[in-house]
C-alpha cells in the first residue's frame, strides 16, 4: 500500500481513468489525470477514443456503478437526451435462434461515447488536475516500486519530465506500453492471452425520419455462426439520431463505402434494418474500427510486482467491443480499487481483484468468438464446445422464456456470474423450453415464418 496519500497520478482519461480518479479523490490529497489528447469542451468524439465513433450502451449493472460513483449520473445523461431502453420490450431483437419475445427484464441506456466522457470530465473537472497534451514516456523507480511517471508534451523530443507521485494507476487503454515499462524497471513480460474474431465495424449516425412510426425503439440482429458472420444495430442516440452499426466477423468487415454499407446492411439475416436506413438521412461519415480483438494481459501471474502501481481497464484486458461490456469491467475494477485502497493488501492482490471481475466478461466475449470458424486464439477445447452448444439452447430458451431472459440478461449485464445459467432451475426452464420450440418449428415446417413479435406479447412465462 502507499505509504503517504499525497499525490496519486492516473495515466489516460479513458473510462477507466476517469473512474480511477474519481476513486483516487477520495484516498489523495491530490490526484492528476495525464492524457495525450486534449479535451474537447463539447461532448464531441476525440482522437483517443476511436471506437467512439460507433454504438455505446451500459448495461444494468454499469449504470448501477456510475450511480454509485457519481450520484445524479443516470438522471444527467438522460436530461442530455440518452434514451433508456427496456429490455427486450423496446428493441426488435433477431438471436441467432430466432425472434426474442417482447418481454421487460432489464433496460440500458444509449448514447454517443462524447457524451459519456463530457459529463465524467464535468463532475470531476474540480476534483482532478488535467494534464492533457502530455504523454507518459515511462515510471520512476523508488524503493522497489514506482515513484511517479516521466512525462512530455506531445510532439515534443528530449524534453522529458518527472511527475512524481506516491501512487501511479497505469488506465491508458488498448495501446498501454505497460510491458515495455516494466521491463525497464527490470520486470517479465506478463503472459497474455489473444482471441481475435478477425471482427471490424462500420457505423454511421442517421436522423430518425420525421414521422417514424414503428413498435420498436432499437433493433438488434445478431449473426448466427458459424453459418453466418454478419450482425447489424441500430439504436436511438441524444439528439433525436439512431446510431447504426454493422459488423462482420472473420474478415467479412463492415463496409466503410457508401453502396456497399447499404448492400452490406440489405444482407443481414432479416430486411428490416435496411428498410429503416434505406431512405433516412446520413448525419455523419461512415466510420470503420476494426482493433476488436479480445487480448488479456496476466499480471496478475507475475510473481514479483512494484510497489504503488497498478493497472486497470483495457490496459489490463480488451473485450471484443461487440457486447457492450468494457464500460461495465471499467466500472467493476473502480470499485475493486476503492476497496483494495481501504485495505492493506499489496498491488499483487489489487491485479488479482481486477483480473477476477473482469472474468465474467471474458468467458462471454470469447466464448462466443470461438463460434467463428476464422478466430485466432488458443486451440477450442472440448469444454469450450459443450458450454457453448448448451448456451445455444439457453439463447433460444431465452427468445420464448421471460426468467431464462431475465437470467442471461443479468448475466450479459455482469449482475450474475455465467455458471448462474447452470443452475438447476435454469437447466429445468431451458429443458421445457427446448421442448416447446422444437414443437413451434415442427408446426412450421411448409409454412411461413411468422416474423418477428409485437412489443406486447402475452405468452411470457
Amino acid at each position: 500500500m502507499p505509504e503517504s496519500r499525497d499525490h496519486a497520478v492516473v495515466i489516460g482519461g479513458s473510462l477507466a481513468g476517469l473512474l480511477a480518479a474519481r476513486v483516487l479523490t477520495g484516498h489523495f490529497t491530490r490526484v492528476t489525470i495525464v492524457e495525450r489528447d486534449r479535451f474537447p469542451e463539447t461532448p464531441d468524439q476525440r482522437p483517443g477514443v476511436p471506437q467512439g465513433h460507433h454504438l455505446h450502451v451500459l448495461w444494468t449493472r454499469g449504470l448501477e456503478l456510475l450511480e454509485e460513483l457519481f450520484p445524479g449520473f443516470e438522471e444527467e445523461m438522460r436530461a442530455a437526451g440518452a434514451p433508456n431502453l427496456h429490455v427486450p420490450r423496446d428493441v426488435l431483437w433477431l438471436t441467432a435462434a430466432g425472434w426474442r419475445q417482447r418481454f421487460e427484464v432489464t433496460r440500458m441506456l444509449t448514447f454517443g461515447r462524447g457524451l459519456l466522457d463530457w459529463i465524467l470530465r464535468g463532475r470531476l473537472a474540480k476534483e482532478v488536475e488535467l494534464m492533457t497534451g502530455h504523454e507518459v514516456t515511462g515510471l520512476i523507480p523508488r524503493g522497489g516500486g514506482v515513484g511517479g511517471v516521466v512525462v512530455r508534451e506531445r510532439g515534443e523530443t528530449g524534453a522529458d519530465e518527472p511527475l512524481h507521485a506516491d501512487f501511479v494507476v497505469d488506465a491508458s487503454g488498448r495501446g498501454a506500453r505497460t510491458p515495455g515499462w516494466l521491463a525497464e524497471l527490470g520486470y517479465p513480460a506478463p503472459p497474455e492471452t489473444l482471441v481475435d474474431p478477425l471482427l471490424g465495424y462500420a457505423s454511421r449516425q442517421y436522423a430518425v425520419p420525421e414521422g417514424f412510426d414503428a413498435d420498436w425503439t432499437a433493433l438488434y440482429l445478431q449473426a448466427d455462426p458459424p453459418a453466418t458472420r454478419r450482425t447489424g444495430g441500430l439504436f436511438p442516440m441524444e439528439g433525436g439520431r439512431w446510431m447504426c452499426s454493422l459488423s462482420g466477423a472473420g474478415r467479412d468487415y463492415g463496409p466503410t463505402d457508401e453502396a456497399a454499407f447499404l448492400d452490406f446492411a440489405k444482407g443481414l439475416r432479416s430486411p428490416v434494418l435496411y428498410e429503416a436506413i434505406r431512405d433516412a438521412e446520413p448525419l455523419t461519415p461512415i466510420m470503420g474500427f476494426r482493433h476488436t480483438a479480445n487480448r488479456r494481459r496476466h499480471y496478475d501471474r507475475l510473481r514479483a510486482w512494484p510497489e504503488r502501481f497498478v493497472v486497470m481497464g483495457d490496459a489490463v484486458c480488451t473485450f471484443d467491443p461487440i457486447y457492450g461490456q468494457g464500460m461495465s469491467v471499467a466500472a467493476l475494477q473502480a470499485v475493486a480499487l476503492d476497496q483494495w485502497l481501504r485495505g492493506r493488501a499489496g498491488t499483487r492482490e489489487f491485479q488479482r481483484r481486477a483480473a477476477r471481475v473482469g472474468s465474467g466478461a471474458w468467458l462471454i466475449a470469447t466464448g462466443e468468438d470461438l463460434r467463428y470458424a476464422e478466430t485466432e486464439g488458443p486451440p477450442i477445447r472440448l469444454r469450450t464446445k459443450v458450454i457453448n452448444r448448451y448456451v445455444s439452447s439457453v439463447v433460444a430458451a431465452a427468445d420464448v422464456d421471460r426468467r431464462v431472459c431475465a437470467q442471461l440478461l443479468d448475466v450479459l449485464a455482469l449482475r450474475s456470474r455465467p455458471e448462474s445459467l447452470f443452475l438447476p432451475p435454469v437447466l429445468l426452464r431451458v429443458m421445457t423450453a427446448g421442448r416447446s420450440t422444437a414443437s413451434r418449428e415442427a408446426a412450421l415446417v411448409g409454412g411461413a415464418d411468422p416474423g418477428p413479435p409485437p412489443r406486447a406479447m402475452s405468452s411470457g412465462r
